[in-house]
């Protein structure tokens, strides 16, 4: 063989769809998390300030000042945070070299954010939050 007909190691990266899938999935469950802790507080004030007591350490989560208190929201969203985080490491590190399919995915992706859209509006959600409490 020539020298010119030599083989050279191929330089090019393979771009896997793992950490695509995993950093979308993340978003959803803490979309879902946001969703759930939600109508969690609705239910009672106690499940209110165990929702609220998540967020304390946010600036204005106990204010009394002008603009008042912005109250259990800041646990809602310390939790839809630290699910985000902890699930986008997580897959991310078990899904960083698959290839998995990004079309499959996308209908799923789009039809779960549809689907926890819905469910923050009340007249849809409140008779399956309230069915689902009543079992409890």
């Amino acid at each position: 063989m020539k020298p010119d007909q030599l083989q050279q190691p191929s330089t090019e990266r393979t771009a896997y769809t793992g950490p695509a899938v995993a950093a979308s999935l993340s978003v959803l469950l803490a979309f879902f998390t946001l969703m759930v802790s939600h109508h969690i507080s609705r239910l009672s004030p106690g499940l209110d300030n165990m929702v609220h007591s998540f967020g304390y350490w946010i600036p204005g989560s106990q204010g009394s000042g002008p603009d008042g208190s912005i109250g259990s929201y800041t646990g809602k969203e310390t939790l839809a945070l630290f699910v985000w985080f902890v699930s986008w490491l997580l897959f991310h590190v078990l899904w960083r070299k698959q290839n998995l399919s990004l079309s499959a995915w996308t209908k799923v992706f789009i039809a779960a954010l549809g689907l926890i859209t819905l469910g923050f509006f009340h007249p849809l959600s409140d008779p399956i939050v309230l069915f689902i409490a009543a079992l409890f």
